[in-house]
């Protein structure tokens, strides 16, 4: 429920704030006054189009701030939790619309700066607006569909609808992103068994391409390698001077020195360390002589082994990981192109399983709406009749969506949506004996009007937690007879919620649990705008004015009609 709604700034509102409770509240003025103003603030809120132009002159920033007390509407409050708004325990929301006019407007949602796309979400959950201009809603594509599925409470219908198309086009696309694959595994067969068939008899390795290098850098230079190896093996420990030969001299004469030098003890230490390493290193240098291979022949094999690496590596332009990688793919690929009869019989069988559910979702809702259609728009038109349309009969006609390049429902190749295989029109006879037609056609702008009053409140009347509804002049162009009947239907509206309701008629504005009044005043120079309640007294003199006043007649003859109408079978305590 909204609480209070605060205006600053925006056009004559300079600051602006009013009080709203449940039930019906009237909202009136003299022509001019700037009851539409309010209608677009609570518009602004829902994420309805603003202009600069509408920020007052001389001021920077405008705003829009509307006090939701969602205490207890539990429902709704799961819907905010949901889109991740928090709320306190006293369960207020407060949404605030910013319009600056330098740079970008702003949103907040309870102190925080959010964006208009959830402020859409969530004022489409608190408030909901009728004017004169909703009507055009008749022609909507899908209005009467939709009006006859929450009438029907169809949502579970429609989701197995959508969900089952879902499937549909998934297995729809599966199958033919499979057939594609495997024309083309056709096409490239021949191409993958001979790569693949290639690089299985090369066996590549991993570390084979580095280690031939390798041996084939030492194969390569072997010679030299072995007469510079043995010379230093001569030089080190075999030749009539060698490393190890002075190095065992000169221990034999300094053995036993150290006894006369103590300082000697480190020197002879260092030289027989020495004497090992050198003989350690004589060791190695035969080792590495014993392991290198001069063999010409097993060179050539080692040479013709790694120019197959490289061979493979520039016609598949891959390193040898990537050589491998590539034939576990061609591996992969072709076991694929082995199993495709067996994919697409699978493939094809969860197709038509999926087209089989859909179709018949569609066939279950559709048999849903011709059954309950009747009763639908009989208690429609029972709602609309009292609005100066006695004679009304409304039928909703559910045909199938034919299309060719569609789905077969029932016999019929349908176009399916989301929302099923049907088209569903509301049709109309205002007049005994015409031929019922399309009710965005046939019926005139008025009637259309109140036709739609109609069909929103029997939409709305018995949800729970329903949105504040704002009517703004939808009793425009009724007598004040046929308005009383718009005003009892508003009412009945209002018993599970809360409805503002725009207003020139003093029959209807009479008919609301309480009454506020726009008006304009002058101050230093500037017109501002006021919004108050009225009772007693005031309301009586505020329903004189609407019924003409002064200058229709005589002022105590309008003020006890006035009073009359306060008092009628509608009429709440304290109405005066």
């Amino acid at each position: 429920m909204l609480v209070q709604l605060h205006v600053g700034n925006l056009a004559l509102a300079e600051d602006v704030v009013v009080d709203l409770e449940p039930g019906l509240t009237m909202l009136t003025g003299e022509t001019g006054a700037g009851k539409s103003l309010i209608a677009g603030a609570l518009s602004l809120l829902t994420g309805g189009r603003t202009e600069k132009g509408l920020i007052r002159e001389g001021e920077e920033l405008a705003f829009v701030e509307g006090v939701c007390d969602l205490a207890d509407r539990p429902a709704v409050r799961e819907r905010v939790a949901r889109l991740g708004v928090r709320l306190g325990e006293d369960g207020l929301l407060v949404l605030r619309r910013e319009l600056r006019r330098e740079g970008r407007g702003r949103v907040l949602v309870n102190g925080l700066v959010s964006s208009l796309a959830l402020l859409e979400e969530i004022g489409s959950l608190l408030l909901r607006i009728q004017s004169q201009d909703q009507q055009r809603e008749l022609v909507r594509p899908g209005f009467a569909r939709d009006l006859l599925d929450e009438a029907l409470e169809l949502a579970p219908r429609r989701e197995r609808v959508a969900a089952a198309l879902e499937a549909w086009r998934s297995a729809e696309r599966e199958l033919a992103e499979r057939r594609q694959e495997v024309e083309f595994a056709r096409r490239q067969r021949d191409m993958w068994e001979y790569q693949a068939r290639e690089l299985n008899e090369a066996a590549l390795d991993p570390d084979e391409a580095a280690a031939l290098a390798e041996t084939l850098a030492l194969g390569r230079g072997a010679r030299g390698l072995l007469e510079a190896t043995a010379a230093a093996r001569q030089d080190l420990a075999e030749g009539e001077v060698n490393a190890a030969a002075l190095i065992g001299a000169a221990l034999g004469r300094l053995s036993g020195a150290e006894a006369q030098s103590p300082r000697l003890a480190e020197a002879l230490e260092m030289a027989a360390a020495a004497q090992d390493q050198v003989a350690e290193a004589a060791r190695l240098l035969e080792r590495v002589m014993d392991g290198v291979e001069v063999d010409p022949a097993r060179l050539d094999e080692l040479e013709a082994r790694l120019a197959l690496y490289q061979e493979l590596q520039r016609k598949y332009d891959r390193d040898v990981p990537g050589l491998l990688a590539l034939h576990e793919e061609l591996d992969g690929l072709l076991a694929r192109e082995r199993s495709a009869a067996s994919d697409l019989e699978e493939l094809a069988a969860a197709h038509a399983a999926a087209e089989a559910e859909l179709a018949d979702a569609c066939l279950d809702i559709r048999r849903r709406r011709l059954k309950g259609a009747g009763n639908v728009a009989a208690r429609a038109a029972e709602l609309i009749r009292p609005l100066a349309l006695p004679k009304l009969e409304l039928f909703f006609a559910v045909e199938p969506a034919v299309a060719e390049g569609g789905l077969m429902v029932d016999g019929e190749v349908c176009r399916v949506t989301r929302n099923g295989a049907d088209r569903v029109t509301l049709r109309a006879r205002t007049n005994p004996g015409e031929a019922p037609g399309d009710v965005a056609r046939i019926a005139s702008g008025g009637e259309r009007s109140r036709i739609h009053l109609g069909l929103t409140v029997m939409g709305l009347e018995d949800r729970p937690d329903p949105p504040l509804q704002l009517f703004d002049e939808v009793d425009a162009g009724l007598g004040m007879d046929h308005a009383v009947a718009v005003a009892a239907l508003l009412g009945r509206l209002a018993r599970a919620g809360q409805v503002l309701c725009v207003t020139h008629l003093p029959t209807v504005a009479a008919r609301g649990d309480r009454h506020l009044r726009v008006a304009k005043s002058v101050r230093d120079g500037r017109t501002s705008l006021t919004v108050g309640p009225v009772a007693g007294q005031e309301r009586v003199a505020e329903i004189a004015r609407l019924l003409g006043g002064a200058e229709a007649g005589d002022p105590a003859r309008q003020q006890a009609y006035a009073r009359e109408l306060l008092r009628g079978p509608a009429a709440r305590t304290g109405n005066g």
